[in-house]
């Protein structure tokens, strides 16, 4: 689901790969009746990923930074890999793509990953860090030739209620293969992983909502 605004016409860019470089480019967006704080938790919170990603139900943790607040979620810096089913209909062969996140950021605290000047000059972005829960991670050097970052925007949009914007932009000699191959799947996946994101952050803002029983 596109927003009347976004993506917006120029494109969309990462730190990793500037639009000029860009050869694919996969985004999907999403509605949610849950707080922004806590799909960014169900995002950071991998090994329950095998209760609601279809797409993506495994990870392996490979390292976390030394001042790491927590060793079985995704931090600044984290090393994992994510086992990802390109084909439902052979839930298990997976593939490994290995990454890192780059960048967490929240109201309480913004990081200064995105550069103000990219800020103001690119639409892909949320200007207005008071508003937004952010993470991205990066291709972690598993296939040489290929360069891509995935961001997640998780924007306030009222109490309880969120809007997702995820986008990945891949660069390199690779990226044309992957295009050719795989875009078509791709796309579908990331609305999956929207729609797979909702219906968890619903049920479990739900859940959350429900009153004791005596």
């Amino acid at each position: 689901m596109a927003t009347s605004t976004w993506p917006p016409s120029e494109g969309l860019s990462t730190p990793t790969v500037a639009l000029r470089d860009s050869l694919l480019t996969l985004s999907a967006s999403t509605n949610i009746n849950a707080s922004a704080a806590l799909v960014l938790d169900i995002l950071r919170a991998t090994p329950q990923y095998k209760d609601w990603n279809t797409w993506c139900p495994d990870v392996t943790f490979e390292s976390q930074p030394a001042d790491a607040p927590a060793a079985d979620t995704l931090n600044n810096g984290t090393v994992f890999t994510f086992h990802v089913i390109m084909d439902a209909s052979k839930p298990t062969k997976t593939t490994a793509t290995r990454l890192v996140v780059t960048d967490i950021s929240t109201p309480e605290h913004p990081s200064d990953y995105i550069s103000s000047t990219s800020v103001d000059s690119m639409k892909a972005y949320t200007s207005d860090l008071s508003t937004v829960y952010r993470i991205s991670w990066k291709g972690d050097g598993g296939f040489p030739g290929l360069r891509s970052e995935r961001f997640h925007e998780i924007i306030i949009r009222g109490d309880k209620q969120c809007e997702v914007r995820t986008w990945e932009v891949m660069g390199g000699v690779l990226a044309r293969t992957v295009k050719w191959f795989y875009q078509k799947t791709l796309n579908e996946k990331f609305e999956l992983w929207c729609s797979d994101l909702k219906k968890r952050s619903e049920s479990l803002a739900a859940q959350s909502d429900a009153p004791a029983s005596n």
